[in-house]
């Protein structure tokens, strides 16, 4: 690749990855059920579903216009730090005390902080759970993160159209039947 994709707005790059530690945010509140330290991270999931529904309804009703690339490369590697965050609820023992959910939740808030300010918006395990992939396409001279639900290798007999999500992320549309 010859330059990384662009960085979106602070505002998009932090809503998109909310929606991507939904799980993780979800996992604390299980772990954290009968202390008050359930809410907050309640409040976190419920604001993560609701930014991946918004997501999934601008995909579906979003104008998809079809792209070419010149390169695309598979980005599935990515994924595997940031599963890492969802490892945190599974150590955090909320009987040891505040202190302990204090901890985790500073660590996990730092990952979320990295994550906003990188921009790695596309590195999302939920896009695999869905049965997307994530690659980087090059299209003259300029680099996206792509999510497609086909194989690139297909693109130049199926042409696939994408709805724009970020200024660098785009997302294949299924064709209605």
């Amino acid at each position: 690749m010859a330059t990384p994709p662009r960085l979106g707005p602070l505002r998009l790059r932090a809503e998109l990855t909310f929606a991507a530690f939904t799980p993780a945010f979800a996992l604390l509140a299980v772990r954290t059920y009968g202390t008050w330290w359930l809410w907050p991270f309640v409040v976190l999931a419920a604001v993560g579903v609701v930014l991946l529904a918004v997501l999934t309804l601008h995909v579906r009703s979003g104008n998809a216009e079809p792209f070419h690339f010149d390169d695309v490369e598979d980005r599935g590697e990515d994924v595997l730090g940031h599963i890492g965050a969802y490892l945190l609820p599974v150590v955090l023992d909320p009987s040891a005390g505040s202190r302990e959910v204090v901890i985790t939740v500073s660590a996990l808030g730092l990952i979320v902080l990295i994550h906003i300010a990188t921009g790695r918006v596309h590195v999302n395990p939920l896009v695999y759970l869905a049965g997307r992939r994530i690659h980087t396409g090059l299209r003259n001279g300029s680099a996206y993160y792509v999510i497609s639900r086909t194989d690139p290798a297909t693109w130049a007999q199926t042409r696939p159209r994408f709805v724009s999500v970020a200024p660098s992320l785009l997302v294949e549309k299924k064709e209605k039947a």
